[in-house]
This record gives C-alpha cells, sequence and structure tokens, in this order.
C-alpha cells in the first residue's frame, strides 16, 4: 500500500521529518519527497496555515496520552516527546485515571484509543466526559478499528481529529499541532492526508440514537448493560434496537450480528 506524503491538504509541513516515519502499528515508511497543494483550501485549513507560517507557539504544546495497551502508550510517549514543540504531560493506560489527572494538569491535546473494551468508558464516553472539564482541549483518536465508523463516532462524540493507527507517526504529530490552532473544525487522516472534513454517517437510515446502541451491542455489551453505561432505560435501548433491525432489514439477532461484524467496530480490535 502506498502512503500519501504526511501533510495537511493545502497546508505546507513546517516540521517536516527527513528520515522515513515510523508508524503507529510499528512498521516502516520511506520518506516522500517534497508535496504539491491544491490553490484553494478550507477556511480551517487556511486559518491553520496562516498561524503555522506566521507564528510559532511560544510554548511547548502539552499532550496527554491514553491507551489500554502500555506499549503502545509509551511508544507513542517517546516520539511525541523526539519533538522540541512536544511535552508529553500524561500517559495514562485507564480513561478514569487521566480524566482524574486532567483536572490537575490540563493539556492543550489529548491523544486517546477510541476503543477499550475493558474498561468503564469507551472512547465516546470518555471523549463527551472530557468536553465539560476541558473544553478548549484538543481531542484526537485512534483506533485500529473500521475506520469510517470510528471516524464518525468520534466526529459526533466531540473529537478534533482522528488518525487510524497504521498511519505514519508523522501524521499523528501534524494533526496534533493542526487540530490545536483549529479547534472548530474536525480532521482526519483516514485517507493517508490530513484534511477538514465532516464524516458521512455509515449507514443514514439510522438515527445517532439508534447508532450509539448498535455501536455498543457491537462491542459485546448487553441491554442492560447498554442501560447502564448510556443512562437509558431498558426499554429505551430495546426499542432503538428493535427499530434499528427494522430499518434494516433484520429478522433476528443473527442477522443483526453479521450486519454489525461488517459495519461496526468489533471488540476484537485494539
Amino acid at each position: 500500500m502506498s502512503l500519501v506524503t504526511p501533510g495537511i491538504e493545502g497546508v505546507p509541513m513546517p516540521h517536516r521529518l527527513s528520515h522515513a516515519a515510523p508508524v503507529l502499528a510499528g512498521q516502516a515508511c520511506a520518506a516522500h519527497p517534497p508535496a504539491t497543494y491544491p490553490s484553494s483550501a478550507q477556511p480551517a485549513v487556511a486559518s491553520a496555515r496562516r498561524y503555522m507560517l506566521l507564528s510559532r507557539p511560544s510554548r511547548r504544546l502539552r499532550v496527554a496520552i491514553l491507551d489500554d495497551h502500555p506499549a503502545v502508550a509509551v511508544g507513542l510517549s517517546a516520539y511525541l516527546g523526539e519533538h522540541g514543540d512536544f511535552e508529553v504531560a500524561l500517559t495514562e493506560t485507564n480513561a478514569v485515571a487521566l480524566a482524574h489527572q486532567l483536572k490537575r494538569h490540563p493539556c492543550d491535546a489529548a491523544v486517546i484509543d477510541f476503543f477499550m473494551p475493558a474498561q468503564s468508558w469507551d472512547g465516546v464516553d470518555f471523549i463527551r466526559r472530557l468536553r465539560r472539564p476541558c473544553p478548549d482541549m484538543a481531542v484526537i483518536t485512534i483506533s485500529a478499528g473500521k475506520a469510517h465508523e470510528t471516524e464518525y463516532a468520534a466526529f459526533r462524540a466531540g473529537a478534533n481529529g482522528f488518525l487510524p493507527k497504521g498511519a505514519p507517526l508523522s501524521l499523528l504529530a501534524e494533526l496534533i499541532r493542526t487540530t490545536v490552532v483549529s479547534r472548530r473544525a474536525f480532521f482526519s487522516a483516514r485517507t493517508g492526508q490530513l484534511r477538514a472534513t465532516i464524516p458521512d454517517p455509515p449507514d443514514s437510515r439510522l438515527t445517532n440514537a439508534e447508532r450509539e446502541i448498535l455501536r455498543q451491542i457491537a462491542q459485546g455489551f448487553s441491554v442492560t448493560q447498554i442501560s447502564g453505561r448510556l443512562l437509558r432505560s431498558k426499554k429505551t435501548v430495546s426499542t432503538h434496537k428493535r427499530r434499528a433491525m427494522k430499518k434494516l432489514g433484520l429478522a433476528d439477532d443473527l442477522a443483526l450480528a453479521l450486519y454489525l461484524s461488517e459495519n461496526f467496530e468489533q471488540n476484537v480490535y485494539g
């Protein structure tokens, strides 16, 4: 698979690496020649470009990292720590612990693993809980799951950016810098290049509530567990599930399971 030159569409990269960029999945990516960019750019990207060209942060950006795999969390921390404009202030493997830490040690950006099946909060829950105490912090989600579904769920939850775990780490560095500058936009590197975008829903037939219930079911949670996680009654959860199945033409739970395996991130992903 060929990788597009890392960078924001329409924005020169101020921190280009001269060596091959490591990737989140532990692969290696060959260095790329200078990229060419379209003359037109979206407003959010243009704003980021002006900032990057005309000014530099007066201090290092404080970054928090959350991943339930310690090796990934430590690896991300080590990589970002090599950059002079980042200070990795917090590195956690537990969402609740990071939420408490952020109250005492605010950060400019948080890089969080979107799917953490063994924890009480998943990516959507964590992002929503962060928004009240940390409204100005840029939130970037990373995931090894189905990119389209995860990207849209992160966007709906209030994240500022999305990066697949197979992407070059140089894209993560650029994504942090960009989202800190342009927090009103959502940036994605799902295509191999950073772009300001509004993700399309995976299935427009479903309401957001129905899609959220199916996402929880795909992760292995029962109706009772979903009720507790989302603070909704079991009757409401069951109603959303039933309506979603009717819209999708799914006759039983087996058909639902097959649909979820093809369209939603499953609990086998890290």
